[in-house]
């Protein structure tokens, strides 16, 4: 954002002073500081976010100050006496200058200066008068990035982009902190008020506002700082926590370990694969082999050479232990349907044995052949379940 602001600095008393021969007043002037934190009321900057007396600090780095293009705006700058409510431009000029910077703004130290040359003689008076303090008008952009100067004092704002619009002749600094801080007369609000708050929201007054500002200001950093180090104390407790929540994390996971890699376990394990690598080889032949130790995993290998058609590898685990126990279910039924066959053949040929034994002399191949006529009778009959 850019607003037109003014800044306030003393011409050295006395000065070098130079009175041409129509009058006018030569005379170089400190313009403004670089390196320093000023001091705004949030109205001034146009702030919304906080009352309008409220105080905002802002930083202006050297490297904004001593801007060549930032320096090349003084020169020509009208001077005026006090600051006008408007910009100095061709519409105002007439009204309001009483001469004019004839320099760029040159770095001296920390301070920026500028020759000027007063012509209106009113205003060559005052300055002899004493009206010796200059207050720089100028447009700039106020970046938002809280940090601290090099000396330790916090800021909020950046200034950035300073072009310089006039320079205004000022009164020595009023008494109080506002007055020679601020640039221009805080708004009604702030003037009007000189009480401070403190933590129990009690109000007590005090003699002046520019005490009453340093107080309040003092009063809310501390404020600020215990809520910065109650959520510091917070956020570490919370990091603490966490830490304790994944030691006992690891803890039980070591213990897991541990009871994996005991022999028991171990012990337990193998015997579970060799116990499922037998029933496999039951389902799916003696020659079935599976690489894997996971017995999930020999149950689907198992699983897709006795039924290939299905995608096994695809199914979940509930579905192969599902399909494990059926299948191994229609395997003994199978197993006992054939040991029940075997039994049945087996009988039949004994009685086909004691047949033939019983068989008479002289008359064998009637009685052979009514023997394996009645043999076949029993082994269709074995098979049908009888």
């Amino acid at each position: 954002m850019k607003i037109l602001l003014q800044d306030r600095a003393a011409i050295p008393v006395p000065s070098h002073r130079e009175y041409s021969e129509n009058g006018y007043l030569k005379v170089p002037g400190r313009v403004a500081l670089a390196g320093n934190v000023q001091q705004y009321l949030a109205s001034e900057l146009g702030l919304t976010d906080r009352p309008g007396n409220t105080v905002v600090n802002v930083y202006r780095p050297p490297e904004s100050v001593f801007d060549p293009a930032s320096l090349a705006t003084y020169d020509n700058a009208d001077v005026t006496v006090e600051h006008p409510t408007e910009m100095v431009d061709a519409g105002t000029f007439k009204r309001v200058a009483v001469g004019h910077a004839i320099s760029p703004g040159r770095q001296e130290g920390i301070a920026v200066v500028v020759d000027l040359l007063i012509k209106d003689a009113e205003a060559i008076k005052a300055i002899e008068g004493g009206k010796a303090e200059l207050s720089a008008g100028y447009l700039a952009e106020y970046v938002e990035q809280p940090g601290t100067t090099p000396d330790g004092t916090p800021y909020e704002f950046i200034q950035r982009g300073i072009a310089v619009n006039h320079i205004a002749l000022c009164d020595q600094a009023r008494a109080g902190r506002l007055a020679r801080l601020f640039d221009t007369k805080p708004a009604e609000e702030a003037v009007m008020t000189h009480k401070v708050t403190l933590d129990s929201g009690v109000k007590i007054e005090v003699a002046d506002e520019a005490s009453a500002v340093l107080l309040q200001s003092t009063i809310d950093g501390l404020r600020k700082a215990a809520r910065d180090a109650e959520e510091a104390k917070a956020k570490a407790e919370a990091e603490k926590a966490k830490a304790e929540a994944k030691a006992d994390a690891l803890d039980e996971e070591n213990e897991e370990l541990k009871e994996k890699a005991s022999e028991d376990s171990i012990s337990n394990r193998l015997a579970d694969v060799l116990a499922v690598t037998d029933a496999a080889r039951k389902l799916a032949g003696t020659e079935f082999t599976c690489d894997s130790v996971s017995p999930i995993e020999i149950k689907r290998a198992a699983l897709a050479v006795r039924n290939p058609k299905r995608a096994w590898a695809d199914k979940a685990e509930a579905y192969v232990l599902a399909a494990w126990d059926s299948e191994m279910e229609k395997k003994e039924a199978e197993d006992e349907e054939d040991e029940k066959n075997k039994g049945s053949t087996a009988d039949s040929h004994r009685q086909f044995g004691a047949d033939l034994a019983n068989v008479p002399t002289g008359d064998a191949q009637p009685t052979i052949d009514a023997a394996y006529q009645a043999r076949m009778e029993r082994t269709a009959n074995a098979w049908k379940g009888n």
